[in-house]
């Protein structure tokens, strides 16, 4: 079994807090503008969150309520 990588635990972090927060993906987008395609793609860990603006990195922690090291995983 592999071990999960950093970038699938931040998705799981990230989508398991979008859930708890009771927002869908469109409406993250709408509210942070990032595309659906683009936070499916983070919380599939599929996609490199250190890669993202600055702007677009605090849109999300402001919005889910996380720490912005959330998105910089090890």
């Amino acid at each position: 079994m592999n071990p999960i990588s950093a970038f699938q635990r931040t998705g799981r972090t990230l989508h398991a807090r979008r859930r708890l927060l009771g927002l869908t993906l469109g409406t993250l987008a709408a509210e942070s503008g990032l595309s659906p395609a683009l936070l499916s793609a983070l919380e599939r860990g599929e996609y490199d969150p250190r890669s993202l603006h600055l702007a677009a990195v605090q849109a999300l922690t402001r919005i889910l309520d996380l720490g912005p090291s959330t998105l910089h995983p090890d």
